[in-house]
């Protein structure tokens, strides 16, 4: 499965001369033996020589000597060849440990280097194997995780256990599913899991692997997307729509006013008359109104960019809802970071955000509560950002709608055009800037709005109207 790059082993050659030179070493040692026992062996006779007689017994010695010398010189033969295996067979086994290392480095080395957590479990349901990735994705460290069965680390009710219960017991494997995550940071987020078997070098199931990968951030980046690609197609549409009902419109409008006049002068109107036409006249504003809403979202326009103190829009929002928040039994409350820096834009477009949210805020407090709104200047991504918090204690937005926020005409209040906070996220967009919303039902909401800080670098930034 892993190959290694093949690694030149030092003394890759020390078999063929090591064997050369034992045999060479045997041969120079046989020969000398020999030669020392001919040399021994024609001394003895030259004594035997000069007393006229050699007796039997010393030829059987000598014969015996000869045997001694051929079973010494296999002892060594056979211990050289002994040592020769030795030798090749550490050499073979030094080379297969280092292959064997290097197969379990580079394992180790990927898993540790794959960007989405591992986890793998054996039969028994014991954890085997984490990467650094899963300790990330679980909030878990590997000293909690490596040797414990999952049942003892994964509470029940878990979805990871559950999901581990399935696949193990059940041997039901998941892909791609995406399910909401609650770590030991008691931060939910959105966790992409996958399962699959695990098999051995036999080819037989030896446990389950499980893939968990953090999408939070990619789920709401896809959302962002889904918003800008409606957003832009409504463009077009809002705005061709309120140029071709303007015209008829104030057609209407004027020939109403034209109608009443022209009643008025040649006999008075009856009071049923004039109640009509009150109505369509109401409506007619009524009619403009959206219109105008329609243009603000669809129309573009070109505005003056210049530096916007934040500050001075803050205050200046601030006492115009002041009135609205005592009507409503509201505690306003603000608080700016000193020397916070300007940021590029448009000051009308930028209070209207403001006021958009606002007015949101106010709507989710029918029975009084506190609105806070904070500046501060933070660092990030390579640059400054002024960030402007406004949180509330309303009722706060149920899961189910905060996907839906940003598109257009999507309202959970009966008076509500559904345009207020696309607008706001439009002119946030327009602003190199975005919005984010968090909220727990019942128990109020937040909303973020992040600016570029102005620099004094230039900067790409389109404002529409």
């Amino acid at each position: 499965m892993f190959r290694p790059v093949p690694v030149t082993v030092r003394f890759r050659g020390v078999p063929l001369w090591l064997m050369a030179a034992v045999f060479l070493s045997l041969a120079l040692l046989l020969s000398f033996l020999l030669l020392l026992s001919l040399q021994q062996d024609q001394r003895l006779l030259q004594d035997f020589s000069k007393d006229g007689s050699v007796p039997t017994k010393h030829f059987a010695a000598l014969w015996q000597s000869r045997r001694d010398l051929v079973l010494v010189a296999l002892l060594v033969f056979v211990a050289a060849a002994g040592a020769i295996g030795a030798v090749i067979a550490f050499l073979h086994y030094d080379s297969a440990r280092r292959t064997l290392e290097a197969v379990k480095g580079l394992a180790r080395n990927i898993l540790e280097s794959i960007p989405t957590g591992i986890l793998t479990l054996n039969q028994s349901g014991i954890i085997t194997a984490v990467n650094p990735a899963a300790e990330v994705v679980l909030t878990r460290s590997s000293g909690d995780l490596l040797g414990c069965a999952y049942e003892s680390v994964f509470a029940p009710g878990d979805v990871i256990r559950h999901v581990l219960d399935t696949a193990l017991r059940m041997q039901e494997h998941v892909r791609q599913q995406d399910l909401p995550y609650q770590g030991r940071d008691r931060e939910s987020r959105t966790i992409r899991v996958t399962t699959a078997e695990l098999t051995g070098d036999d080819g037989l199931s030896a446990g389950i692997i499980l893939q968990a990968q953090d999408v939070t951030d990619w789920l709401a980046l896809e959302q962002r997307l889904r918003v800008a690609e409606k957003l832009s197609a409504l463009h077009t549409l809002s705005a061709g729509v309120a140029h071709e009902l303007r015209n008829p419109l104030s057609a209407v409008d004027l020939n109403l006013h034209l109608l009443e006049d022209e009643l008025a002068r040649q006999a008075g109107l009856r009071e049923d008359a004039d109640h009509y036409i009150r109505i369509l006249n109401a409506e007619c504003r009524r009619m403009s109104a959206i219109l105008d809403t329609f243009m603000k979202f669809a129309g573009p326009g070109s505005h003056g960019l210049h530096e916007v103190d934040v500050p001075s829009v803050i205050d200046y929002i601030m006492s115009l809802m002041r009135f609205e928040a005592d009507e409503r039994s509201i505690r306003l409350e603000h608080l700016v970071e000193d020397g916070l820096p300007p940021v590029l834009g448009d000051e009308t477009q930028i209070s209207q955000v403001l006021v958009n949210v606002m007015a949101n805020s106010f709507h989710a407090m029918q029975s009084g509560g506190r609105c806070r709104v904070e500046a501060r200047c933070r660092r990030g991504n390579g640059q400054e950002w002024v960030d402007i918090t406004v949180s509330d204690t309303g009722s706060g937005i149920k899961n189910e709608d905060i996907a839906h926020l940003f598109e257009p005409f999507y309202t959970t209040k009966s008076e509500g055009s559904g345009l207020g906070l696309a607008i706001a996220y439009r002119i946030m967009h327009d602003h190199g800037g975005t919005i984010h919303v968090s909220s727990e039902y019942g128990q109020g909401t937040i909303v973020l709005l992040q600016f570029p800080a102005e620099t004094g670098q230039l900067r790409s930034v389109t404002v529409t109207a």
